[in-house]
């Protein structure tokens, strides 16, 4: 198949699995002698991994399963996380992944209750998340308001800004979130005189992928 095919899939979005339930509860016995799948392609992005083999000729064989475990590949740590109930099916997209974050991949085929010996270990790593909000900074404005102001981000895909709050050194809370990636303030009047309040702005996309926080600025009033 081409690669391009591969591309358009994972970025449609495909959860788990179009071509068949998921069979979470379902067991299966190991059988060595069941034919196992092939060459596995690849393709990650920020939030999806994408998967791409061979149509599956043995007319025994009912669908694929697919596991995901740790960024070793320890056999303990893989969970089946979706089944192809179809062996014509050639593509299945991960989407319950984080961005800048390394999985391991396994593949099984199945027969009847039971499956093949596990594939070869795939080890991936999605792509990093964009880069965070460049410039922000907090202003008094008023004897009880403080206007926090940002530089917009360049990526198109983002749209909205989380805004973070910290109180006198505190741990770092949500306040708000502003939509639209021109839009670049905040009006913080949820303060008080005599207090020190420190910002920092979250970019997200579209796709909910999160930017990681901006550099922090700090007014006291």
């Amino acid at each position: 198949m081409k690669k391009s095919i591969l591309v358009y899939l994972v970025l449609a979005s495909v959860i788990f699995n179009a071509c068949g339930g998921i069979k979470g509860l379902m067991t299966y016995k190991t059988d060595s002698a069941l034919q196992g799948i092939g060459e596995v392609r690849t393709l990650a992005t920020m939030n999806s991994v994408g998967f791409e083999w061979r149509k599956i000729e043995n007319k025994k064989i009912h669908g694929v399963n697919i596991y995901r475990g740790n960024a070793s590949g320890d056999r303990e740590s893989f969970k089946r996380i979706g089944t192809i109930g179809n062996r014509y099916a050639t593509h299945f997209v991960d989407t319950h992944v984080k961005a800048d974050t390394s999985y391991s991949y396994t593949f099984t085929t199945f027969s009847l209750g039971k499956e093949s010996r596990r594939s070869k270990i795939l080890h991936v790593k999605t792509k990093p998340a964009f880069p965070a909000v460049s410039f922000v900074k907090a202003y008094k404005v008023a004897p009880s308001v403080v206007k926090v102001l940002w530089r917009p981000h360049a990526n198109p895909s983002v749209s909205a800004y989380v805004v973070q709050r910290s109180v006198e050194g505190g741990e770092w809370k949500f306040v708000s979130q502003v939509e639209g990636r021109l839009m670049a303030e905040y009006i913080d009047t949820f303060v008080r005189r005599g207090k020190s309040y420190r910002y920092r702005i979250i970019a997200k996309s579209y796709d909910k992928i999160e930017a990681k926080p901006s550099h922090s600025t700090q007014v006291t009033l």
